[in-house]
């Protein structure tokens, strides 16, 4: 949990900056969800779970639910990690949103796995780092609402 009040509103405008738009004003307040994916820097594991969970779920995404794929690189660069999935980089219009200047990284919100922020009312309260023991269970909660 994030109890810092400053650290709450920061990650919230940081989460804001990267999707660039992609949340329409009237929703900000909503209760949102964000899964970022560094695709370079993950473990292959997590990696290729994260993955297939996006291509599974990527006509189902929950409301307010958003995916950030964060790389040093464009669409080619990131389509070849999918295209090892057996699958296609998804447009999923203003739902996943691909952030080529690996500007997550930069302003902190993922290092090097998976990570989920929960947020309400334009503040920042969960965050879940998934590592390969628990990134199914996290990625189940991120893509169904429910965790097991």
């Amino acid at each position: 949990m994030i109890t810092e009040e400053t650290e709450k509103d920061s990650i919230f405008k940081s989460l804001i900056n990267v999707v660039n738009g992609a949340i329409v004003q009237a929703e900000v307040n909503d209760s949102l969800a964000f899964l970022i994916l560094p695709i370079e820097a993950s473990c292959p594991s997590c990696r290729e779970k994260t993955i297939d969970s996006i291509l599974k779920h990527k006509e189902n995404l929950l409301e307010l639910h958003y995916i950030i794929i964060s790389a040093n690189g464009g669409k080619a660069t990131v389509n070849k990690y999918f295209q090892e999935q057996h699958g296609e980089l998804p447009v999923i219009e203003n739902k996943l949103i691909l952030d080529s200047s690996n500007q997550s990284y930069r302003l902190g919100l993922v290092i090097d796995r998976p990570t989920i922020y929960y947020t309400h009312n334009r503040k920042a309260y969960k965050k879940v780092s998934a590592i390969p023991v628990t990134v199914r269970d996290d990625l189940r909660e991120f893509f169904s609402g429910s965790r097991k």
